[in-house]
């Protein structure tokens, strides 16, 4: 099968189809076929760019390497989709590279970097990422305190609680008040702000 009937197919509305081309992905050298992904992930379709950062994802670590590129791209809609494999796909390497990330001009880029890291329980970042409780961006502020959550990282209930106690936003205060309830603490949103 030529690669361009792969990637037709892996884009097919078609379930059968699409699950058929995913399980012969893998019969395809990286070389091969993450040229073309990374070109998914550049496309001006929502639908498409997420497709893309799926079939990264599809490949696992492999797909390390072109990702890291994708995460310096100017626009930020890829370096989002590229933070978000490299967050799903987890391990040491993707994880470090969502470092830097959190520190991105784009706030879209920062939640998504603190997301995967979180979701990866990748808590040599936790100090990294216990900065953004301090983001402009109330969903920033949210996914720092939930990945903290998923770190497991009790030391850090302090730092939550004071981004708590400043917090304006309801939803971003639900969350840092979900992140303290994991760790054992009392249900702060009872208080006053």
């Amino acid at each position: 099968m030529p690669v361009a009937t792969l990637i037709a197919d892996l884009l097919s509305e078609n379930n059968i189809l699409r699950r058929s081309a995913e399980s012969s992905l893998k019969d395809f050298s990286p070389e091969t076929v993450l040229p073309t992904i990374s070109g998914l992930v550049r496309s001006p379709e929502k639908r498409i760019r997420n497709r893309g950062m799926e079939l990264f994802c599809c490949l696992g670590s492999v797909s390390v390497p072109s990702l890291a590129v994708l995460l310096s791209d100017d626009e930020w809609t890829v370096r989002y989709r590229a933070a978000e494999g490299l967050g799903i796909i987890g391990g040491d390497a993707a994880c470090r590279l969502l470092v830097p990330a959190l520190q991105d001009e784009r706030d879209h880029v920062r939640y998504m970097a603190a997301k995967g890291l979180g979701i990866s329980s990748y808590t040599q970042s936790a100090d990294a990422v216990s900065r953004l409780l301090d983001d402009e961006n109330e969903f920033v502020r949210a996914s720092a305190a939930r990945a903290l959550g998923q770190m497991n990282l009790v030391a850090y209930a302090p730092a939550i609680e004071r981004a708590l106690a400043r917090e304006e936003y309801e939803k971003t205060r639900d969350v840092m008040a979900e992140t303290l309830l994991r760790f054992g603490g009392k249900d702060r949103r009872l208080h006053e702000h």
